[in-house]
């Protein structure tokens, strides 16, 4: 199929910018470099003032529309998609979250076209949350295709009655990302960081399956041990003001060995500045913060959970911990305080090579090729 003559959707359902929302915008773009017509559709979050989604979409010059939700269910969202793919002829319709799937299920039975969801994880927190899950995993039946980040998350769809010829691992891409040295100079004296000090790293949602309570127990030792080990987090979620309070019991203060900034968007100079990257995680699928990381040399400490291990096989320096093992944690970063200054050069040819948003989009394109080009009886109702 000629891509210049295939128009798709990306749908997305957003409460911030995350690992899946930076992946949509890079495969919106990545679409266009490969002549495909790709807008991107950001369903309202009625309980945020800020879209941060859509608003960064129309700043980078991607076709982007605000779709209106006043709800948990409303019939104009709906109406909305419905018309969208009317209006473009869209072949496609390609969600990235649960919310975005089950509109897209609802507006496809008005105006057919073929349904994609990409499954960036699943957090499972709370019951609501659980029941979300189990909600999406039989919506998901219905789908022409799923994708997979992450090679664990197949058996899953499987044991949810998800035929296997349905499913697909992509791997997830980034755009081209470099540290930014200058700017890491001038944020170390803005933060009062040494020149001598070793930097941890936690970029990463501020809630429970992060597990950065544990970092901070796991780091607490080493930072009275060793004057010269820095702790910076970056993010924002549910957890911030938890985090906090742990910290100050711990006897981290802010301002010292810690430092929560919240969301940054000079990312560059924080993986500049950073010795290490740590990602403590009790679940993740490809998570794109360990993808930017590598692609600034970052040496990665991680959790050996989802497609971490796959990716800092690639990588000198990459250094793996069981999840949730808070002395194998501790350990492992009074270890990395001996790698101080090292850049991981195997890390970023690996990545340059693997991970761009062209080599992903490419992936997609030629799944939606495919698709058009069969059917089956996947959206029985």
């Amino acid at each position: 199929m000629n891509a210049a003559a295939l128009s798709t959707l990306q749908l997305r359902s957003s409460a911030g910018l995350y690992g899946a929302d930076r992946m949509v915008l890079a495969l919106n773009d990545g679409l266009a470099s490969h002549g495909v017509h790709s807008r991107l559709l950001s369903i309202n979050n009625y309980r945020m003032r800020e879209q941060a989604l859509h608003a960064l979409a129309l700043a980078r010059g991607q076709e982007s529309v605000l779709l209106p939700c006043r709800g948990r269910i409303d019939t104009a969202t709906v109406n909305a998609l419905s018309a969208q793919i009317a209006m473009t002829g869209a072949a496609v319709v390609h969600s990235h979250d649960y919310k975005s799937a089950f509109y897209a299920w609802l507006a496809t039975r008005r105006q057919p076209a073929r349904l994609v969801a990409t499954l960036h994880g699943w957090v499972e927190g709370s019951s609501s949350l659980r029941l979300y899950t189990r909600l999406e995993l039989a919506l998901l039946r219905r789908f022409d295709a799923l994708v997979v980040v992450a090679a664990e998350q197949v058996e899953r769809l499987l044991r949810a009655g998800v035929p296997r010829s349905r499913i697909h691992q992509i791997d997830n891409g980034i755009e081209a990302t470099h540290a930014d040295g200058a700017g890491a100079a001038v944020l170390r004296d803005r933060l009062g960081i040494a020149a001598g000090a070793h930097v941890f790293a936690a970029v990463a949602r501020l809630s429970s399956e992060k597990n950065l309570a544990m970092l901070l127990q796991a780091f607490a030792p080493v930072a009275t041990a060793s004057r010269d080990a820095v702790l910076v987090l970056v993010g924002d979620g549910p957890e911030r003001e938890a985090l906090q309070e742990q910290a100050q019991q711990l006897g981290l203060f802010e301002g010292r060995q810690l430092h929560i900034l919240g969301k940054r968007d000079d990312m560059a100079a924080i993986y500049a500045m950073s010795d290490c990257l740590v990602l403590p995680s009790l679940n993740e699928g490809m998570p794109l913060v360990v993808l930017e990381a590598m692609a600034c040399e970052v040496p990665v400490l991680a959790s050996a959970v989802g497609d971490i291990p796959r990716l800092l096989a690639h990588s000198d320096h990459g250094r793996l911990v069981p999840a949730g093992d808070v002395a194998a944690l501790q350990a492992a970063l009074v270890e990395a305080l001996t790698l101080r200054g090292r850049r991981d050069l195997a890390a970023r040819e690996y990545v340059d090579a693997h991970h761009s948003a062209q080599a992903m989009a490419a992936r997609y394109l030629d799944l939606y090729c495919r698709l058009l080009e069969t059917t089956h009886d996947c959206r029985a109702s």
